[in-house]
């Protein structure tokens, strides 16, 4: 039995087929595999910018927030999202589906100073438009 040697074309050619085969076998169901739309938060004293968010209904969201100050939190509490930003601008990374139209509270979790419970905001999940 003689041994084949393989010249280096067809070796990367076999490990590009056989990464091929297994990116193929792990995609994502169509319906979940669209990446979550990233929106940047500014937290500061007191407020947040933008302080109203508009989203769709079922939407995947990314939300990337600083603060521009202090510590500050991040809570939108009829999605569980509650994290604390660190006051030195490192960006912190939420993610949650929008799964209910409504509008509801973006609240400041940390206590910031005086004007603490003034450092509101607002989530508008709107409704899917129906299609035809």
């Amino acid at each position: 039995m003689t041994k084949r040697r393989f010249s280096s074309a067809e070796a990367v050619a076999g490990m590009a087929l056989l990464l091929a085969t297994t990116v193929t076998s792990a995609r994502q169901d169509p319906a979940t595999a669209t990446a979550p739309r990233v929106i940047e938060v500014v937290a500061k004293k007191f407020a947040f910018e933008p302080a109203r968010l508009e989203v769709v209904d079922g939407e995947r969201i990314r939300l990337q927030v600083t603060s521009a100050d202090g510590v500050h939190g991040l809570q939108i509490k009829k999605f569980g999202v509650n994290k604390v930003i660190p006051r030195d601008g490192t960006p912190v990374t939420i993610d949650f589906v929008a799964s209910r139209p409504g509008t509801y509270e973006i609240l400041c979790s940390e206590e910031c100073g005086e004007g603490h419970e003034s450092m509101t905001g607002s989530l508008v999940v709107v409704a899917k438009p129906k299609t035809k």
